[in-house]
């Protein structure tokens, strides 16, 4: 029988394919008295030298395939299995209690993963997984056992566990993995963050699929809305390897028609469309995909899953590397967002009751001026290497945005005295994301260059609906009337002072909202790479004027159900590609809108 899960997807994609149940190994730890305490030190020091050339090989592999940063993570193993701490606290064990060191080990990861598990801090607790999966490898060595691997896998497959380590996902077989379900783990764990990069289908923080799936079950993953079906019935199973099958025909026959040309309507508007990031590795996907630009460079990401800040250096480089990728396409780069539901170890406080609603993004950043400078400057120096622009997240007020603007000021000035050079005319916008942001937007817009919508968070506090609470998920609707007319309101508020207003939440990646988006107003949609093909046919073989007609028609309905169905029935009947593949040839000249 079919069984069907929610959990949060975290790698855009459809995976279909037989399941290949992964756990992580718990090794049977004998224990019994030793005399040469001193002997058994040195079989750690043995174990954990072999454990430091596993976990350089798999470094070195990430860091050629996937970038440093992606390999700052196995950096971070390698610094905990040679931990002159551990050692010590091991040696002073083995000294005091005559056992083997197999025994003290597994003791000691034990009690430190207690303590992290407890801690406040949710960042902090998913590196749990972390000390673990180094404590299973020195286990390993100590005991000779060989562990299981993801590196080769027999035949294509979907990992299903209720968990994978960093070192398991970094080492993952790419050809034969199909997609990625596990249990726990959220949107900025190890597992995400390497199954983007890697873009394998991924859909975590299931709870039950390790409990529900058998070795060798036909498991549906889509890593875009969060589902995991088991077991499939036919009706499923046809539904889902049509849907791959025609994203997949689609993205390979969109992919060569004029990738590097602007997107217009068929009336001749350019809509650009650019890309979502979060890491420089992921630049060479955007440009394959056709970007016309970074719509959204998630800074947040060069902050996590790591033990300290970032230098001002490393954030120069990571964005002077964006910059000039793109050469003179523009990269919007929103400042720190960190909060929410994305932790660091720097951010420390007393445990806050509703995150979301706290000290989080330009709240956080006005509060700690020495991180907030670092990265202004850093974002500044880079500017001279292409087009940078800034934008500041989850601005509600425009004394927020006046103190932010007074800091950078403060950089400027520093820089100049300084004689660093960087650009003096950098465009700076505001993230419109709640609802108080909507009320003053027509006030935000004197004091912006730009506005960039997002509805992730906007829908979420417009509607109060926690998208990852599984009881309350199906109440987020971006088709609901209220949010369609406040994206409207932002709009004409940009309009009204002459500046541009961009989309960049998952409605702009949604091929269903492309039409409806363009006749409200928008001027560029902003997205993952994995949307950008087909977001552009439907601009291809969308008319502005049938847009604008279809928007006020869309905004008269009295529910998100009503503008669901419609928008539905006007994409099923459009077939994009082909209406764009048959106007690439007799289009008229581009206007601007």
């Amino acid at each position: 029988m079919e069984i069907a899960l929610r959990g949060i997807g975290v790698s855009p994609g459809i995976a279909i394919g037989h399941a290949l149940t992964f756990n992580v190994q718990n090794l049977d730890v004998p224990k019994y008295h030793v005399e040469d305490s001193a002997a058994e030190l040195a079989r750690f020091d043995r174990a954990i030298a072999a454990v430091h050339r596993d976990l350089k090989r798999i470094y070195d592999q990430t860091a050629r395939e996937l970038g440093a940063h992606h390999a700052a993570i196995i950096q971070t193993h390698i610094i905990m299995a040679t931990d002159m701490t551990l050692r010590q606290d091991i040696q002073d064990r083995l000294e005091a209690e005559k056992v083997n060191v197999e025994y003290v080990v597994d003791d000691l990861i034990a009690k430190y993963s207690t303590i992290i598990e407890n801690t406040d801090d949710p960042q902090f607790r998913e590196r749990t997984s972390d000390l673990l999966d180094v404590g299973t490898r020195i286990l390993s060595k100590l005991l000779n056992t060989e562990l299981d691997s993801l590196a080769r896998l027999e035949h294509p497959c979907v990992i299903v566990s209720h968990d994978l380590t960093p070192s398991d996902t970094a080492n993952i077989d790419t050809v034969n993995a199909l997609g990625i379900a596990t249990d726990v783990s959220g949107p900025t764990s190890h597992t995400a963050i390497l199954a983007r990069a890697l873009e394998i289908p991924a859909v975590v923080g299931l709870k039950y699929v390790g409990t529900h799936t058998l070795p060798g079950d036909m498991i549906v993953v889509d890593g875009t809305t969060g589902y995991v079906y088991i077991r499939p019935s036919e009706n499923t199973l046809t539904k889902y390897a049509k849907e791959k099958s025609r994203q997949e025909e689609e993205r390979r026959a969109l992919l060569l028609v004029e990738r590097d040309t602007p997107s217009q309507t068929t009336d001749g508007h350019v809509i650009p469309t650019l890309a979502n990031i979060e890491l420089p590795v992921e630049l060479p996907h955007c440009r394959k995909a056709g970007a016309q630009g970074v719509g959204l460079y998630r800074t947040e990401y060069l902050f996590l899953n790591r033990s300290a800040l970032p230098t001002e250096e490393e954030q120069y480089q990571a964005y002077a590397q964006v910059a000039a990728s793109m050469e003179s396409l523009p990269v919007t780069i929103r400042t720190l967002d960190i909060g929410g539901d994305k932790f660091a170890h720097f951010m420390s406080g007393p445990k806050e009751a509703n995150p979301q609603l706290g000290w989080r993004a330009i709240r956080f950043c006005l509060e700690r001026p020495d991180i907030f400078k670092a990265q202004l400057r850093a974002l500044l120096r880079a500017s001279i290497k292409g087009n940078i622009q800034i934008m500041f997240p989850m601005i509600s007020g425009i004394e927020e945005l006046d103190r932010a603007k007074v800091v950078l000021n403060e950089v400027r000035a520093d820089l100049e005295r300084r004689s660093i050079p960087f650009k003096k005319d950098i465009k700076l916008g505001s993230m419109i994301e709640v609802p108080a942001a909507i009320s003053i937007a027509d006030l935000l817009a004197k004091e912006c260059d730009f506005f960039s919508i997002g509805t992730n968070d906007l829908i979420q506090y417009s509607l109060a609906v926690d998208r990852v609470n599984e009881r309350i998920a199906h109440m987020y609707e971006p088709a609901h009337p209220g949010v369609l007319r406040m994206i409207q309101h932002a709009v004409r508020a940009a309009k009204a002072a002459k500046i541009p207003c961009s989309i960049c939440g998952e409605m702009a990646g949604d091929p269903l909202f492309t039409e409806l988006l363009l006749g409200l107003g928008v001027d560029s949609l902003s997205m993952s790479a994995v949307g950008l093909p087909v977001v552009r046919a439907e601009i291809a073989s969308t008319s502005l004027t049938q847009a604008k007609r279809l928007a006020k028609r869309v905004l008269g309905m009295r529910t998100g159900e009503d503008v669901r169905r419609m928008l539905t029935q006007r994409y099923r009947g459009r077939r994009a590609m082909e209406i764009y593949l048959s106007h690439i040839e007799n289009r008229p000249p581009a206007q601007a809108t």
